[in-house]
């Protein structure tokens, strides 16, 4: 990027030298963009229409899977052979680390979403990427289940810990619940449970993966809450134990179909952790340009970019060990 003819004489180099370390980052959190892999191109090239639906399937080659997984093994999660399971992530980074544990041999496009299946035994699943925030969760999960019947609708990914944790530890949900800042947070009515049976599963396939669970409510936000004193002033105020952008948008339209659901994420970041970067520029049209002056303006983020692609990368790896 950048570094083409119409590019490389007005962009400084003060700007291009961080762009390796912060597109990785951005990525993580729906900012950025990052090229699809071969598998996912070649998919796109396989497709074919299904007659009298909207759903189209194709072929896909298969990722590399280990021997075992929470998810297609019979007990872990509630669901049945005839629904597959719903899985939601919001970025492309979250949901690699799915499909690193999870294999998948087909691709259905439902109304211009992309979902990649798969099946483990008698279980199906549905790897579906969201895009960042509650309305593009709500959306994508609004077409999906309006075509697709499901037994579970799950949502996974990163999130922030709300509560003392370590970056890694999962985060589980007993219920969801939306948050809004118009001068001060303030709570929606829109509290969704999780499904008890699948969390029982969740944390039967953490103890044997070794890994920390942390049961409680979880909140979404409809913006990056980058700053530690407003990570505090949620936890204050919902008692929740992890913060994420998309579950409860998702859980929204699982209630509204009748559907279970669950929540199993990894910590990203933590309750007493400043993010480098207001990453909510990034989220603006014009922001791009703001975010990357304010990094040029702050070489100290540079560092704290580094530390959070780091533990992204812990919660990426942690996730594919519970699938």
């Amino acid at each position: 990027m950048g570094r083409g003819p119409p590019y490389r004489h007005w962009i400084s180099s003060s700007v291009l030298s961080p762009l390796p370390l912060v597109l990785p980052i951005l990525s993580v959190v729906g900012l950025g963009d990052v090229p699809e892999s071969t598998d996912a191109r070649e998919d796109a090239g396989r497709r074919t229409t299904a007659a009298n639906t909207r759903v189209r399937v194709s072929s896909s080659r298969s990722l590399n899977t280990p021997p075992t997984s929470s998810v297609g093994e019979g007990q872990p999660l509630s669901g049945s052979a005839v629904s597959p399971i719903a899985i939601f992530a919001a970025t492309r980074w979250e949901l690699q680390a799915v499909r690193r544990a999870l294999a998948t041999d087909r691709v259905a496009t439902i109304d211009g979403v992309r979902c990649h299946i798969g099946q483990q035994g008698d279980r199906t699943y549905w790897l579906i990427q969201t895009g960042v925030g509650p309305a593009a969760a709500g959306t994508v999960a609004g077409k999906v289940l309006k075509e697709q019947a499901m037994s579970l609708v799950m949502s996974t990914g990163f999130a922030c810990a709300l509560v003392p944790a370590q970056v890694g530890d999962l985060i589980v949900g007993t219920a969801v619940s939306s948050v809004y800042a118009e001068g001060t947070w303030t709570m929606r009515n829109d509290r969704v449970l999780c499904d008890e049976a699948a969390r029982a599963g969740l944390l039967i396939a953490a103890q044997d993966a070794g890994l920390v669970a942390r049961v409680r409510t979880v909140v979404s936000a409809g913006t990056v809450v980058c700053q530690a004193q407003e990570k505090r002033r949620l936890r204050r105020l919902t008692d929740a134990t992890g913060l994420d952008m998309e579950s409860a948008a998702v859980a929204a339209v699982a209630h509204e179909r009748g559907l279970p659901m669950a929540i199993v994420r990894t910590v990203s970041d933590l309750v007493d952790e400043d993010l480098p970067l207001d990453f909510n520029l990034f989220l603006r049209p014009t922001g791009w340009i703001k975010g990357m002056q304010a990094i040029v303006g702050r070489p100290s983020s540079v560092e704290g970019l580094n530390r959070l692609r780091k533990q992204s990368r812990l919660a990426a790896n942690r996730l594919t060990e519970w699938f």
